[in-house]
C-alpha cells in the first residue's frame, strides 16, 4: 500500500494541500486508520466470506450468519443493535422462506448533537468462478495493491469502513462528535423488500435524524472522488411471447408455424435506433440539465472509451453530452432473453417461449406511469403491424423512483470538505447514472436529506467479475467517513473549502 500523505500537493486540481496541525483530531484519526490497516482487511475478508446472495433462496443461512457476525461487530463498538424480523416472503416456486432481519443500531452519546442515519447492505450479486472469476468470488484475495472478492467494493467494503472508522475515533481517543442510527438490511437486490415497513414500525428510532448516509456506487472519474446527490429512475419490463405449448424442433415444425424469437426481435429493435434515441412517443421528453455540474465535473469521455475498448462513442468525446445523457436524459437498455438457446453447443430448438428482459432509465422528473403507458401504446401499435397470431404480453417487474438531495445543507458541505481533506481535491457532484432504491424510500417515509458517498473508483466497483477495489482506496474510505461525521458536527468549520465548488443548483 502507498504510504498517506498527509500533506501530498494536487496543483494540477487547483487545490492546495491539505495542512494539518501538530493536535488535530483528524490528523489523528487518519494516522489510526493507517495503523489498523490489516485489522480492517481482515475484517473485510470475514464477512466477504459470507455468500449472502440474497436472489439465491438457499443462501439465507448465509445471510443469518453474516448478520450475527454484525451484529457482534457493532456491540463491540458499543452500539446497540438488534435484527428486526421481517416475516415470511414468498418464492417464484411459491414456497415460503424466512426473509433476512433488519440490523437498526444506535449510538447516541448526547442529545444535543446532530444524528445520522447511516444505511448499508450486507446482500451481494450472485458470483460463481465460472463467470470468469480469477480467484474465488468469496474468498477474498489481495493481488498486489488490490482486494479481489464479492462485495469487496459494492457493499461490503463501504459498509466496513463506517465501522472502521467509528474504531478509529476509540483508538485515537477522540469522542464521537455525533450521534449514530445504524439501519442494514441484507435485500437490497431484491427489492428492499421490507425496508419501508421497517422505517414506518420503527420510526420512533429516526424522529431525531438530521440526515442519511450511505457509502455506495462509485466515482464517476478514475482519479477524482465525487459526492452523489441524485440518480434517475428506472422500470424493469419483462416482454413475453409466446407461440405453442412447448419447445419444438427445426427439422420437424420449421416453417409450419409463426415463431416466437423473431416475433420477440421485432419488438425489441423498435424500442430505439442505432443512435440509441428511444423511439417509444411520449417517452422521449427534453429535460432540465444542470449543466453547471455537468461541465465542472472532472471526467475524460475519451479515456473512458478506451479503458472498455469500445471501437466509437455515441457522444464522441463531448464531455458535458455524455453525462447529460448518463445523469438525467431517458435511456433503454435489453439485458437478456430468458427461454432461446444460450448453450454453446448446437441445438435446433424452437423455444415456444421467450422473454426479453429490458429497462428504462427514467429523467429526474418523469413518472413512471406515464412511461408505462406510452410503452403499452407503442407496442401495441407494433404488434399489429406484425400481424402475428402468437401471444405477446408486457410485464412490469418493479420500479425505482428517482431522488434528488438538497446540495445547499450542512451534509454536503460536510461531505464536500470531508473529500477535500481526505484526497487533497475538491470532488464532483455527480447525478449517477444508476438506479438507487433506497434514497428515495428514505425521502419518502422519513423526509430527510440523503447523500451518499462513494468510496470505489471508476472502474473498479461493482464489475459483473472480478470486482476489487484497492487497499488505498478502502483505508481513505475509512478516513473520508470520520472525516465527514467530523465535518458535519461543525457549526463553523475552519476556513472555507467549498468556496468556488461548481455544485449543482437545488431547484
Amino acid at each position: 500500500m502507498s504510504k498517506f500523505n498527509f500533506n501530498m500537493l494536487e496543483a494540477d486540481k487547483g487545490v492546495k494541500s491539505v495542512s494539518f496541525g501538530p493536535n488535530s483530531p483528524l490528523k489523528r484519526l487518519f494516522q489510526m486508520v493507517v495503523i489498523k490497516r490489516e485489522c480492517y482487511v481482515n475484517d473485510l475478508w470475514e464477512l466477504v466470506g459470507h455468500e449472502t446472495v440474497s436472489t439465491r433462496d438457499e443462501k439465507r443461512e448465509d445471510i443469518r450468519k453474516s448478520i450475527d457476525w454484525l451484529l457482534k461487530r457493532l456491540a463491540d463498538l458499543d452500539v446497540v443493535a438488534f435484527g428486526e424480523h421481517l416475516g415470511m416472503q414468498m418464492t417464484e416456486l411459491y414456497q415460503t422462506i424466512r426473509m433476512p432481519r433488519v440490523i437498526i443500531g444506535v449510538l447516541v452519546h448526547s442529545p444535543s448533537k446532530p444524528t445520522i442515519l447511516v444505511y448499508g447492505n450486507l446482500d451481494v450479486e450472485e458470483a460463481v468462478v465460472s463467470d470468469g472469476w480469477g480467484t474465488d468470488p468469496f474468498v477474498m484475495t489481495e493481488i498486489g495493491e488490490y482486494l479481489y472478492g464479492r462485495g469487496v467494493a459494492m457493499d461490503k467494503g463501504p459498509l466496513l469502513c463506517w465501522l472502521n472508522a467509528i474504531q478509529a475515533y476509540r483508538d485515537a481517543g477522540v469522542r464521537l462528535p455525533v450521534n449514530l442510527v445504524f439501519v442494514i438490511e441484507s435485500m437490497a437486490h431484491c427489492g428492499s423488500l421490507g425496508l419501508e415497513t421497517v422505517l414506518k414500525e420503527r420510526i420512533s428510532f429516526f424522529r431525531n435524524v438530521s440526515c442519511v448516509a450511505m457509502a455506495t456506487r462509485r466515482w464517476q472519474s478514475a482519479t477524482t472522488p465525487g459526492v452523489v446527490y441524485g440518480s434517475r429512475g428506472l422500470i424493469y419490463y419483462h416482454l413475453e411471447v409466446q407461440c405453442c405449448n412447448r419447445d419444438l424442433s427445426s427439422f420437424e415444425h420449421g416453417g409450419t408455424i409463426f415463431e416466437a424469437l423473431p416475433d420477440l426481435f421485432y419488438l425489441l429493435s423498435s424500442l430505439a435506433d442505432p443512435q440509441l434515441n428511444i423511439l417509444i412517443d411520449g417517452a422521449m421528453h427534453a429535460h432540465p440539465v444542470d449543466l453547471n455540474a455537468v461541465r465542472c465535473a472532472d471526467f475524460n469521455y475519451a479515456e473512458f472509451g478506451e479503458n472498455l475498448k469500445v471501437p466509437r462513442l455515441p457522444n464522441r468525446t463531448k464531455k458535458h453530452v455524455a453525462l447529460a445523457e448518463n445523469w438525467a436524459m431517458p435511456h433503454l437498455s435489453i439485458h437478456g432473453i430468458e427461454g432461446a438457446n444460450f448453450e454453446a453447443d448446437v441445438r435446433f430448438v424452437i423455444p415456444h417461449k421467450v422473454i426479453g428482459k429490458f429497462s428504462i432509465s427514467l429523467a429526474p422528473n418523469q413518472r413512471p406511469e406515464d412511461v408505462t403507458r406510452a410503452l403499452q401504446k407503442h407496442l401495441g401499435i407494433v404488434w399489429l403491424q406484425r400481424a402475428s397470431p402468437n401471444k405477446m404480453m408486457l410485464c412490469e417487474k418493479f420500479v425505482i423512483p428517482s431522488w434528488s438531495g438538497r446540495c445547499n445543507s450542512p451534509e454536503y458541505l460536510a461531505a464536500t470538505r470531508a473529500m477535500t481533506k481526505t484526497y487533497n481535491v475538491k470532488p464532483n457532484f455527480i447525478r449517477d447514472g444508476g438506479s438507487l432504491l433506497a434514497p428515495s424510500i428514505f425521502q419518502r417515509v422519513l423526509d430527510k436529506n440523503v447523500v451518499v458517498l462513494p468510496i470505489a473508483e471508476h472502474d473498479i466497483g461493482g464489475c459483473p467479475v472480478n470486482e476489487r477495489i484497492s487497499v488505498d482506496n478502502y483505508i481513505k474510505g475509512s478516513q473520508l467517513l470520520a472525516a465527514f461525521m467530523w465535518e458535519y458536527a461543525q457549526e463553523k468549520p475552519e476556513g472555507d473549502s467549498v468556496r468556488g465548488m461548481c455544485m449543482p443548483n437545488d431547484g
